[in-house]
């Protein structure tokens, strides 16, 4: 074989070699993802194992007071509440709880920086900070 053709296979030989990788990383790549997929959901059976159940108390530890993990626990199912729809949440949750109750403990999970507010049109409603969104999100692995 000529220099010059032995030149060219190798030539050829690579550029294939080549499109085989790349083909090979788009095949690969669903199974990464995959991968990833089943380490958050095994952390996330590893959770309910530990716990016994993934709720508020398990991010949110510093929360000692029973209303307030029942408030952040009503706002990680539904957000935008205004008092009386938190107030009537908590309630059939825990049996009774008073408007002037929720309205205290809402101030303050604000000053802990868990929930804020803002008016929607005449009214304030409440929700989950992105801090305490972000942090949840990092517990079930859908972010780092």
């Amino acid at each position: 074989m000529e220099p010059e053709e032995l030149y060219n296979e190798i030539k050829s030989l690579n550029h294939r070699i080549d499109e085989l990788e790349s083909m090979l990383k788009s095949v690969l790549r669903p199974f990464q993802e995959m991968g990833k997929t089943t380490t958050n959901y095994l952390r996330l059976i590893g959770l309910l194992l530990e716990h016994g159940g993934l709720t508020p108390d398990t991010l949110f530890a510093e929360i000692k007071d029973p209303i307030e993990k029942t408030i952040v626990q009503v706002l990680t199912q539904k957000k935008d509440l205004n008092i009386s729809q938190i107030t009537e949440n908590v309630r059939s949750k825990r049996g009774t709880a008073s408007r002037r109750i929720i309205r205290n403990k809402l101030k303050s999970l604000e000053n802990k920086n868990m929930v804020e507010s803002t008016m929607q049109g005449s009214r304030v409603v409440y929700r989950l900070t992105d801090e305490v969104i972000k942090k949840w999100s990092q517990v079930l692995g859908f972010i780092k």
